[in-house]
């Protein structure tokens, strides 16, 4: 008699375990689009119109009051010549975005990809084309969007996009990350691919024991990618200082991204995702 293939067992158990993040993203943005907003979205023609936030050099005659008075951002609206608008994304994979903190919750790993997949989906059903940045032709079929949850799956030791990135010029691109490395180090990359294009949006994706250190007592902090730990022996002691330090480096990306004239917002693994979407896909222009 032949042996049970344990690895096909295995591979099949944790994908029973693994929660659909293609047919959650897509209820998220089937809400979006059948809900009672409005989601008026520009397609392919001979103008379009978009916004995006005020940056220094624009004319007051450019800014939009109305869409700006929803938030506490101002924003400008664009009119352009334009081909059916195309849209890249690109996301963190590797162990440091695996982390959850609860098993309630999904890691941070899962929740950027139903961020993509369902921000394809919108921009799909909109008449426009996705890919992901530097693997393929941007396209809206079914084929792209598997294509697109195949490779956010993946893992891949990128901690940022690269510089050398192929994008079309005038192009949006989503970047989802954790961000948590030096400033500096993401001013490095961003700076070359805003030159190519105004158009991103740096989505910020952390666990709530991230944002406010909830441990107690004595715990070892272990480091995913060197797997060096670190013991603590009253992790009281620290949280106010760790605290501290994640809200500055939160704001400093803030700080960055305004700076360049790039959208930041900010997803917290605990909040609502479908709510979180809706105010980025109205704020960004997408929908209103």
């Amino acid at each position: 008699m032949r042996p049970v293939f344990k690895p096909r067992f295995q591979a099949e158990k944790l994908a029973a375990a693994t929660p659909d993040l293609k047919l959650l993203a897509q209820k998220i943005a089937d809400h979006i689009l059948s809900g009672p907003h409005a989601t008026r979205k520009a397609g392919s023609g001979e103008a379009f119109w978009q916004y995006r936030e005020y940056i220094p050099g624009d004319t007051p005659a450019s800014i939009d009051w109305r869409q700006s008075g929803k938030t506490d951002r101002v924003f400008v609206r664009e009119k352009e010549q334009h081909k059916t608008q195309s849209h890249f994304f690109w996301m963190k994979r590797n162990s440091d975005m695996d982390f959850s903190s609860s098993s309630k919750l999904l890691t941070k790993h899962q929740a950027g990809s139903v961020m993509a997949l369902a921000l394809a989906l919108l921009h799909a059903r909109s008449g426009e084309v996705f890919a992901y940045a530097g693997q393929n032709r941007a396209s809206h079929s079914e084929r792209s969007l598997q294509y697109l949850e195949t490779l956010l799956l993946q893992t891949h030791s990128g901690a940022l996009p690269e510089i050398a990135l192929p994008l079309p010029a005038h192009c949006g691109l989503y970047i989802l990350s954790d961000f948590l490395e030096p400033v500096e180090n993401l001013e490095n990359i961003l700076k070359p691919l805003r030159a190519r294009t105004r158009n991103i949006t740096v989505i910020q994706i952390l666990d709530p024991a991230e944002i406010a250190l909830p441990y107690k007592g004595r715990i070892i902090f272990e480091n995913t990618l060197s797997g060096a730990r670190v013991l603590t022996n009253n992790a009281n002691d620290i949280a106010k200082a760790y605290n501290d330090r994640i809200d500055t480096h939160i704001l400093q990306i803030k700080a960055l991204c305004k700076n360049l004239g790039l959208a930041h917002r900010l997803y917290i693994t605990n909040q609502n995702p479908e709510k979180f979407l809706l105010d980025l896909w109205k704020q960004t222009g997408a929908g209103s």
